[in-house]
């Protein structure tokens, strides 16, 4: 029987570890170089059908033999192209019917990649998509930099607070209904989201239109009903009530729309209508989408003047920001970015939570060379014109930490924080009992205070290096390749 290869791990906890200490060893020597990935999935299938669970499925190579078979399908002649979209396509529905087959019998899937040559992303990612789980890319991937960063969000995701076997209702009230639903879970009737597993982690977007009657209420009503089971057995059900006033007054809506919700919401709808129509019609989306609140608010207030000058209010100002910094972003910027990176790149977002995404639009830019240990510094605007030599400026990007240093920052601060390697590169110093350096310590404060488990590394690039291309280009601020400026582009959306 399958089920008998499955193993208590508090019983048999030492046997498990000499097999995963044995493991690298076991196929060292192997000439093999097809895989296998369908088949084995189908096992693990077999395995956990009557217990359910959380699977998780590490890959190196393209499967290439059995079941769930792909072949290299890239072709970089369609990036920038119209049809470039349907490299993002899944190659076939074989691994969305296993996903669904094993979102029935309660199994999520968590997939890690990790080749450095072109893996399909785009349809292993359909495992994640359907069974609430999630996709991790890791296209370069060399132990001595990314194993740290792999070993953090292993432990994460096996140790977090998580539940099972969960299903999620939403109902909203008179002269509404739910027109489209984001994120990673399978679709079991109009109002129903089936979702294995589930965790703080993940989030799911809703859209809501108007039906024939339309409103008639003075209120509108949304309902969100979680049922799920623990880790510990108990059946167990949350549920979230809302009831917002309906006004004619839209001076009133405006005053307490929620930014980072509206470029979150925006986001999860370009990256769906990629895969439905093209890049294209995704980014013209978010383009019609700004002008439309923008124009709206302007003649609401009463402040769209001839010379196209216009004051947002503070729940607005951000909005125009993200909506740039998703154009310049690898999930819909039109230059620099393989089908394989992009991707990776929507199989995240798509089921990522409001924070998150907020700072992967907006990044946060940060001077860390005059810390005082006791506050966060204070957040620059995202623009050239508040780097100079004299300053070391960490910049967050929701997934990676990236470090210039300039010419002119003080060596003696330089070389409390940083070690330099062989190849002249600098790297931040690790914290030990011999640490003395308070700079340092603070700046470990700074980066433990705002990293999450799906960071991936820092890199520190010396102002007038060949990577500072990779920090200037975070600052979304500033005009670069095929796209405005934050200036320009609120003039280009004013003009509309």
């Amino acid at each position: 029987r399958a089920t008998w290869l499955l193993v208590n791990l508090a019983e048999e906890r030492k046997g498990f570890e000499y097999f995963l200490e044995n493991l690298p060893q076991m196929f060292a020597e192997t000439k093999e170089i097809e895989a296998a990935l369908g088949p084995a999935l189908e096992a693990a299938y077999e395995v956990m059908k009557p217990v359910g669970g959380k699977l998780s499925v590490f890959a190196s190579t393209l499967p290439s033999i059995g079941k769930g078979r792909l072949t290299n399908r890239d072709d970089p002649t369609k990036l920038g192209k119209p049809d470039e979209h349907k490299l993002l396509l899944a190659a076939d529905g074989y691994y969305k019917d296993l996903a669904f087959r094993l979102s029935h019998v309660q199994i999520s899937v968590d997939v890690y990649l990790f080749s450095r040559l072109y893996t399909d992303v785009a349809t292993l990612n359909d495992l994640a998509k359907y069974t609430g789980g999630a996709t991790h890319h890791y296209p370069n991937y060399y132990d001595l930099e990314d194993g740290f960063d792999l070993h953090r969000l292993l432990v994460h995701s096996l140790t977090r607070q998580q539940g099972w076997e969960a299903v999620i209702r939403v109902r909203v009230g008179q002269g509404y209904m739910v027109t489209d639903f984001f994120g990673n879970f399978r679709l079991r009737s109009t109002d129903l989201l089936t979702v294995p597993c589930i965790d703080s982690d993940k989030s799911f977007a809703l859209q809501l239109g108007l039906t024939e009657k339309g409103v008639t209420t003075p209120t509108v009503s949304v309902q969100s009903a979680l049922l799920y089971t623990t880790s510990f057995g108990e059946r167990r059900i949350r549920v979230h009530t809302i009831c917002v006033p309906v006004t004619t007054i839209t001076t009133h809506i405006y005053r307490t729309i929620h930014a980072p919700s509206i470029g979150a919401l925006v986001l999860k709808q370009a990256i769906a209508m990629v895969t439905k129509a093209s890049f294209d019609k995704s980014r013209e989306h978010v383009r019609k989408t700004l002008t439309a609140l923008i124009r709206s608010y302007s003649y609401t207030e009463s402040t769209y003047s001839h010379a196209q000058q216009l004051k947002l209010p503070e729940s607005l100002a951000a909005i125009p920001l993200m909506c740039l910094g998703l154009l310049k972003h690898e999930a819909l910027r039109d230059k620099n970015v393989t089908s394989d990176q992009r991707a990776s790149v929507h199989a995240l977002m798509y089921p990522m939570g409001v924070s998150q995404i907020e700072i992967s639009l907006r990044p946060r830019l940060l001077p860390i060379h005059q810390l005082d240990g006791k506050t966060m510094p204070q957040e620059l605007e995202l623009t050239a014109a508040d780097v100079d030599s004299t300053s070391a400026l960490l910049l967050d990007n929701g997934s990676r930490f990236l470090i210039r240093v300039g010419s002119r920052v003080d060596s003696k601060w330089v070389n409390s924080i940083f070690a330099t390697t062989e190849s002249k590169a600098l790297v931040l110093r690790e914290l030990d009992e011999s640490t003395t350096s308070v700079d340092l310590e603070r700046v470990h404060q700074i980066l433990d205070s705002i990293r999450t488990p799906f960071h991936k590394g820092l890199r520190v690039i010396r102002e007038g290096g060949g990577e500072e291309i990779h920090f200037f280009s975070g600052l979304i601020q500033d005009r670069s390749v095929g796209e405005q400026s934050l200036a320009e582009y609120m003039q280009f959306i004013l003009r509309r």
